[in-house]
Parts: C-alpha cells; structure tokens; sequence
C-alpha cells in the first residue's frame, strides 16, 4: 500500500511580485498533480500550507480546486491539516478548505474537528492521526491532541502522524514548537510540514508496548520514519542550494512492508525555475562565463540571479540582467564594506523584499511583517507591550 506525502505549495505566492513566479508555483503544484495521478497511490497526506495565505485569491483556489478534482476523478482521497499559512487569522473567517471540502466531500478530509481518520482497503486499515499548526503558545493543546491520537492508534499496526511543525535540531530554522519526543509514539510515519528543505531521518519513538517486546526479542526493532517533503518550488533564493542538492516535490511511502524504514520512501522530483547564486563578477572573464551561462536561456525559462558584481561591471551587467534575467538583484563587491548592506534591487522595490527578507531569516512571515505595520501605526499599545514583556 502506498501513499504521497506532500507540503507546502503555497499557491499563490508571488515571489518578487512577479506574475512569472506565482504561475511557476501553480505549475509546480500541476507537475506534481500529474505526478501524482501517474503513480495512483492509494492516497495523498498533505502537511500543510496548501496556499500562501488563509485568503487566497481566486486563482490560487481555482488551481487547488480543478488539481483535487483529478484526484478524485482517480478515487484518490486525500488528508490535509492547516499550516501557518492556511489557518484563518481571525475566528471570524473560514478556511479555504472548507470550499474544498464541500466539492470533494468525503475524498477531502481535514482535522480541525476530529483528529484521525482510518483509510481502509482490502481488509487493511491504516490510522492516520493530524493536528493543524500550532504556534509556540498554544503548544498545551496541541500536546492533548498529541495525546488522543496516540491513545486511540493503539489497536492499529499502520500508522501516520500528520504535523506543521518545527522540531528542534532538526532544521535551521531558530525559533522551534517541539521536541521529537514530543510528537505521540509508536508510528511508522511522520509527516511534516513548515520546514521547506527536505528532510528524511530515522527516528526512535516506539511505543511503550513495542519497546517491551523489543526488549524480549532483539531481532523486533521496528522504525519510525521522520520525513518533511519540502516545498514544491523554491521560496526564497536560499532554497535553492537545498534543490541542487535533494531535489523539489513530493515523497512516495510503502506502508505495506513489515519491515518499513527509510528505505521505503522515494523522492519524486519536478524542475523548478533555476536560481544562478553564489556567484561574485570580478573581472571580464566572470563577466563573459556568465554571459555564457545565461545564453542556454530561453525568454520562458529565463533564471533569477543574486549575484555580486565589481562596482566598475555594474552597468553592464545591469543591461545583460534586463535582457536575460527574470529577475535580478546585485550587491557592490567592496572591501571593508558589508556586502548585505550594499543589495541594489533591479525591479522596483516592494514589500515583497522584506517578505523575502523574512523568510531567508526563517522568521513567521505573516507575524511579523503584522507586527510592522503597527509599529508603522504608531500603536503605543503594542510598543509598550513589547517594550515591557519581550525586550526588559
């Protein structure tokens, strides 16, 4: 029995605010759609950040909703939970998904109500378990659903955790909700979702149950697979060091075997629009190896650069980037001089440079940039609060 474990899509992202990026993340989003329909597992899970936002605009949700709708034409159900993202931000307003929901009704399920489905075939039962993101101050009831999920998996031999989450030691990102010995026990695998660079490790989190037989056979070891599939197109520049090196898109499991582990899970990886980084022109010679690299090119697949130039080839390398580049951005190569300091913005400057800038420090995005324009404001409220709680 196979599934698809996938994750943050964030359709509707406009990355630079460029119509080109957020038509490249719906097109990752088809790839693995059709990906996914070739394969015809026995399910999908989806950890989370489905959109970019808990309002998405229209054409994020026409894309969601005409790429489920193949997948259920395919008798293919699929188990979402909410990511940071996805979460409306008010009580006030309704999830997306429930739009989802009352088209693809029983082959779409969610767990903001009730915390674990059972997916059923052959006579074979697989608990699938999920709690929607929870920030660092609501950890407590995420811990209880923790806590119902393990309790009522017991009885089951195939199970799945579906969680949204940063765990400690097990990403850059600083700011972490859990421990690994947080999550409930005893599961073949877990799936995450939040952390965009892919993830996949061997962990050990049997039950009290399996520990004690292990203890009375040694050849019963049993694993627990701790999996984050990734983001499904490239987010941030920094991203793309993580693609080159693991690839984009999805993850397909084996649940069947007796002896699962991490060998039971393969990557299936999509293109994604290449990123040219890390790269410093100096002198003509850099100059003209760029040019070189950029003329395998084409105007629908022109790259993004983020590179670093001599303060005498900026002109021209300005020119070359209006040409052949999607979009670039550049930095004055300076001695004694903080590069970071000195990034020259080729587009117009938006409001999606500090998002990036956020999101490159791994920082909640919407939290944050929320914070901001309030501050913006002049909320005193908000700075005496700040002032007096977090800063003293």
């Amino acid at each position: 029995m196979q599934f698809v474990h996938i994750s943050d899509n964030h359709l509707g992202y406009r990355q630079y605010n460029l119509d080109e990026r957020e038509k490249d993340i719906y097109n990752a989003f088809n790839m693995c759609i059709d990906e996914i329909i070739d394969i015809k597992p026995d399910f999908v899970i989806h950890s989370g950040d489905l959109f970019e936002q808990s309002t998405p605009p229209i054409n994020a949700l026409y894309t969601a909703i005409k790429a489920f709708e193949k997948l259920k034409e395919c008798n293919i159900p699929v188990y979402i939970i909410h990511g940071n993202h996805d979460v409306p931000s008010r009580i006030t307003k309704g999830s997306p998904y429930l739009i989802l929901k009352n088209m693809l009704k029983d082959k779409l399920r969610t767990f903001t109500g009730k915390k674990y489905h059972i997916f059923k075939k052959n006579n074979k039962e697989i608990f699938i378990g999920g709690s929607d993101y929870a920030s660092i101050g609501k950890t407590t009831e995420l811990f209880d659903d923790y806590k119902l999920i393990e309790q009522e998996s017991k009885n089951y031999k195939n199970k799945i955790l579906i969680f949204h989450q940063s765990i400690y030691s097990y990403s850059d990102i600083p700011t972490y909700e859990l421990q690994v010995n947080n999550l409930p026990r005893g599961f073949n695998y877990y799936a995450g979702g939040h952390i965009h660079k892919r993830i996949l490790k061997t962990v050990d989190l049997q039950s009290k149950e399996n520990n004690n037989n292990k203890n009375n056979n040694p050849d019963n070891n049993g694993s627990q697979v701790l999996g984050w599939s990734g983001s499904t197109e490239i987010t941030d520049y920094d991203e793309y060091r993580d693609y080159k090196k693991e690839g984009k898109g999805f993850y397909l499991v084996d649940i069947s075997k007796n002896d699962f582990d991490i060998s039971c899970v393969d990557k299936i990886n999509i293109k994604c629009r290449d990123f040219i980084i890390d790269k410093e022109i100096k002198n003509e010679n850099d100059f003209e190896n760029l040019v070189n690299e950029l003329n395998n090119y084409n105007d629908t697949t022109k790259p993004i650069v983020i590179c670093g130039v001599a303060r005498e080839l900026l002109g021209s390398l300005r020119e070359l980037m209006n040409k052949k580049a999607l979009y670039s951005r550049l930095s004055i190569i300076e001695e004694d001089i903080d590069t970071a300091s000195m990034f020259l913005d080729i587009n117009n400057k938006t409001d999606e440079m500090f998002r990036e800038f956020l999101r490159n420090k791994k920082y909640d995005v919407e939290f944050v940039q929320g914070l901001y324009y309030e501050a913006l404001k002049g909320d005193n409220e908000l700075y005496d609060y700040i002032n007096n709680y977090y800063i003293k």
